[in-house]
C-alpha cells in the first residue's frame, strides 16, 4: 500500500519532532535524577511521579477525549467561541473530580507511604503532593485542546516538554536543597504547579472569544459523555502504572527505580506512538464527519504508517539499550533484558491504535472498554505471578502479554463488527 499523503507524512514528521524535543527533555531530567541520587531515593520520585501522573488520569475520568472528539469536528463557523464553550465545560467538571481524588490521596497517604515507599517518604511531602494531581490536570487539559483544535506541535509540546522545563528550571533554583533531605519530592510539586500555569500560555489566541463565549455545557451531561472514554483515555498508561505500583509493593525502592528508568526508555516508542495519535486520531474525526468518502483509505494509510515508524523504532532503540541505560547510571545496564520486553509491549500495544479509534468514531466504544478491563484484569494476574519469581522482568512480560491480549481482541472485533463498513 502507496503511502500517497504528503500531508499526513509532513504533519506526522512534524509532531515526531516535537514530541523527541519532550524526549530528550524528559530524558535530561531523569538522567540528574539517577546521577544526583542514590537509587534507593531515586525510586521514590519516580514512584512518586508515577503516582501523580497516573491518579491525575484518573481525576480526568476520560474528559480529555471527550474534549478531542467534541472539538476537532466542530463547523468552522463560530469555532472559537464553541471551542472555547467545550474547554470551559470540561474545566467545570474537572474541578469537582479532581479534588474529589486529591481527598482521596490525603486520605489514604499513610498506607500509601508503607506500601508502596516502604514507609521511607516523609508525610508531609506525600501530603503536598496532593497537589500536583491538580497542576497536572492543568496541563494535560490544555494538551486535549490544543491536539482538539488541530494544534498538534503545540499541544505534543505542552504534554511533554513543558513539565521537562519546568523540572529543569526549579531544579535549578533550589539544586543546592535538591539532593537533601528529600527536598526533590516538594520540588517535583512546584514544578507541576509552574508548567500548569504556563500552559495557559498557549491559549491567549482564545481570548478575544472569552467575552462572547457561550454557556458551558452541564457538568452532569460531559461526564455522561466521557465517562464511557474514560477506559481509553486509561490504558495507555495504565500497564506501565499498574507495572510500576505492584513492583513498589512486592519489591524495593532499587527495583522500581530500575523498572522505572526501563520503562521511560521504552516509552520513547510511546512517544512516536503519541505522536501519530495526535497527528492520526483528530483527522480521522474530522473526515469520519464532513469527508467520509476518504475514511477507508486515510485509515489504512495511517495503520501502514504506524506498522512501519514503531518496528523501526523498537529495532533502534533494542540495538543501543545497555549504552544507553548506563548514561543513566552503570547500575542500570541491569535492566537490559527488562526494557526488551517492554519495547515489545509497546510495538503490540502500538499495532492495535489506528484500529481503536475507529470504536471510538464510530460509538462502539463498549467492545473497547470490556477488552480493556479483560486486559487490565490479565495484567494484574500476571503481575502477581511474575513479579515474586522474576522480579522486574516479570512485570515486563506482564505488560507484553497483556497487550498481546488486548491487540489481538481488539483487531478480532474491529473485523467482526465491520467497522469500516459504509464508507467508500
Amino acid at each position: 500500500m502507496k503511502l500517497n499523503n504528503p500531508s499526513l507524512l509532513w504533519q506526522t514528521g512534524f509532531s515526531i519532532i516535537a514530541r523527541f524535543a519532550g524526549v530528550g527533555l524528559n530524558f535530561a531530567v531523569a538522567i540528574i535524577i539517577t546521577r544526583s541520587l542514590p537509587m534507593n531515593e531515586a525510586g521514590m520520585l519516580f514512584m512518586l511521579m508515577t503516582l501523580v501522573t497516573g491518579i491525575a488520569l484518573f481525576s480526568r475520568v476520560g474528559v480529555e477525549q471527550w474534549l478531542v472528539r467534541e472539538v476537532a469536528g466542530l463547523a468552522e463557523a463560530g469555532l472559537a467561541q464553541a471551542q472555547l464553550r467545550h474547554l470551559e465545560s470540561a474545566f467545570r467538571l474537572l474541578v469537582l473530580t479532581t479534588l474529589a481524588f486529591m481527598l482521596i490521596w490525603l486520605v489514604i497517604s499513610p498506607v500509601i507511604q508503607r506500601s508502596l515507599f516502604d514507609g521511607d517518604i516523609q508525610l508531609s511531602l506525600l501530603w503536598i503532593a496532593a497537589l500536583g494531581i491538580l497542576f497536572f490536570n492543568l496541563v494535560m487539559t490544555n494538551s486535549a485542546f490544543m491536539k482538539a483544535a488541530h494544534h498538534i506541535s503545540e499541544s505534543l509540546l505542552i504534554q511533554n516538554a513543558l513539565p521537562a522545563i519546568c523540572m529543569m528550571l526549579v531544579m535549578l533554583v533550589f539544586w543546592p536543597w535538591f539532593p537533601v533531605n528529600q527536598n526533590y519530592l516538594w520540588i517535583y510539586t512546584l514544578s507541576l504547579g509552574l508548567a500548569g500555569v504556563l500552559s495557559f500560555y498557549w491559549l491567549r489566541a482564545w481570548l478575544p472569544a472569552f467575552t462572547n463565549r457561550q454557556a458551558p455545557f452541564p457538568r452532569q451531561q460531559v461526564f455522561q459523555g466521557s465517562i464511557p472514554l474514560a477506559p481509553v483515555s486509561f490504558f495507555a498508561f495504565l500497564m506501565l502504572w499498574a507495572d510500576t505500583l505492584m513492583t513498589g509493593w512486592l519489591l524495593s525502592n532499587e527495583d522500581v527505580a530500575l523498572f522505572t528508568v526501563a520503562a521511560r526508555l521504552s516509552f520513547v516508542s510511546g512517544f512516536f506512538l503519541g505522536a501519530l495519535d495526535a497527528t492520526i486520531y483528530p483527522r480521522l474525526l474530522r473526515l469520519h464527519k464532513q469527508n467520509p468518502e476518504r475514511v477507508r483509505k486515510f485509515f489504512w494509510q495511517a495503520t501502514l504508517l504506524v506498522v512501519a515508524v514503531l518496528t523501526v523504532v523498537t529495532v533502534l532503540i533494542a540495538a543501543v539499550g545497555k549504552p544507553v541505560l548506563a548514561v543513566f547510571n552503570e547500575g542500570y545496564v541491569q535492566a537490559s533484558t527488562t526494557l526488551i520486553i517492554l519495547l515489545l509491549g509497546q510495538l503490540v500495544r502500538g499495532l492495535a491504535i489506528t484500529f481503536s479509534f475507529m470504536f471510538i468514531i464510530r460509538e462502539q466504544v463498549r467492545y473497547l472498554n470490556s477488552l480493556l478491563l479483560f486486559a487490565l484484569l490479565a495484567n494484574l494476574l500476571a503481575n502477581g505471578l511474575l513479579i515474586p519469581q522474576y522480579g522486574i522482568e516479570g512485570a515486563a512480560m506482564a505488560t507484553l502479554a497483556a497487550n498481546l491480549l488486548l491487540t489481538g481482541g481488539v483487531i478480532v472485533f474491529f473485523f467482526k463488527n465491520r467497522l469500516l463498513s459504509g464508507y467508500a
